[in-house]
């Protein structure tokens, strides 16, 4: 499943930062616009990839006898230096496009500091993700606007690692903690409670589908056991892509319903990584180059989460000295170039804390592209 997920990563980071540059397609594009405008469900579609990565994850810790600690620690390698790093990315971009601006108008506008808009105490929790536990609704992501909205859900996947780390620490009883925790999930979207809305409890339940299907998987339950004839498959898999397809627009939006969706899609569709792996490694050079750019994309895709709406800014300022900002390929420009600047950061910053078991993995994806260069 590791090609497969690598692009679902990708197409769900894609559709976030087209959901977060909606506005550019309203006159250029309608199609893209009414897509772009359900972007919001690549959140739970990375919920549902995590759930499965680390239940893998935990797994293999718990097979191989591996302290807990180490499981802990590659998380938050994981998530805080590459957060952190981005964080000072976007402080300073504003500066860059205003000396930018300066050298064409030859005025220097300061930009306002963002710095001052928190205290010391609200930087400290900001930065240890902590400040999700402030909010007093499920608009988590105003306690991040100030700086960048998609940082609330750094906060969320932490909290679920951390869940895990601590079910780890009951080993052989790590997946009774888990079904527990699961369970009593579910129960607080039935009943009535009060629990801190920055709490993992309230978006549990889409990281459970994921670990539901890597327990499916773990124990032979592949989608080619019960659809034998690749008829009954294909049948299967465009009843499922319709099922998902309507999960977008149906249900005034329900995550939990996109994110059980998705997670049945990737149960259906599951031999498809055969597929993937014989056109990454077949002699049609054209089919394979086309199909490293998304692989890429997936690899990089937590760069591309933390950095697309600073540097998109950014990169709009070049793009609109050549193209009309009314034009559709203005947009599009401007997010190929925004991924394209988001590559060194991943290459430079986040793969550098990358676990030896991640590092491996995405030399295994990214094989023709990184060889020669891990």
């Amino acid at each position: 499943m590791i090609l497969l997920l690598e692009l679902a990563r990708g197409l769900a980071a894609l559709w976030i930062f087209f959901f977060h540059v909606n506005s550019l397609f309203e006159t250029s594009s309608q199609v893209i616009y009414q897509l772009s405008a359900y972007g919001n469900l690549g959140v739970p579609m990375f919920f549902v990839i995590s759930g499965y990565v680390i239940t893998q994850s935990a797994e293999s810790s718990l097979k191989n006898e591996k302290s807990p600690f180490v499981f802990l620690k590659a998380r938050f390698l994981r998530i805080y230096p590459a957060f952190w790093a981005s964080v000072a990315i976007v402080l300073i971009t504003p500066y860059i496009m205003a000396s930018i601006s300066a050298l064409k108008s030859g005025e220097y506008m300061v930009p306002e500091n963002i710095l001052v808009k928190f205290n010391h105490i609200e930087w400290a929790n900001f930065l240890w993700l902590s400040k999700v536990f402030f909010a007093t609704s499920r608009d988590l992501q105003a306690e991040f606007n100030t700086v960048n909205a998609v940082y609330w859900t750094l906060a969320i996947e932490f909290q679920f690692y951390l869940v895990v780390f601590l079910a780890l620490c009951f080993r052989k009883y790590y997946r009774h903690v888990i079904a527990i925790i699961s369970t009593a999930a579910f129960l607080t979207m039935l009943i009535p409670n009060e629990i801190n809305y920055g709490s993992f409890i309230h978006y549990w339940p889409s990281f459970s589908v994921g670990i539901a299907l890597a327990y499916l998987h773990r124990n032979g339950v592949w989608s080619s056991y019960f659809l034998k004839h690749k008829s009954t498959q294909l049948i299967a898999i465009f009843g499922v892509t319709a099922l998902l397809i309507s999960s977008v627009t149906s249900f005034d939006n329900n995550h939990l319903f996109f994110a059980f969706c998705f997670g049945v899609f990737l149960w259906a569709i599951t031999d498809i990584e055969k597929v993937i792996h014989k056109i990454k490694n077949s002699e049609n050079k054209l089919f394979s180059y086309l199909l490293e750019p998304w692989l890429i994309l997936g690899t990089m895709s937590y760069s591309v989460y933390l950095l697309h709406e600073s540097i998109n800014k950014l990169i709009n300022m070049f793009v609109r000295q050549m193209i009309d900002p009314g034009n559709v390929l203005f947009s599009l420009l401007s997010i190929t170039g925004t991924l394209l600047l988001c590559y060194p950061f991943y290459f430079f910053v986040e793969r550098k804390f990358l676990s030896k078991n991640y590092k491996r993995m995405h030399q295994e994806v990214l094989a023709s592209a990184l060889s020669g260069r891990a």
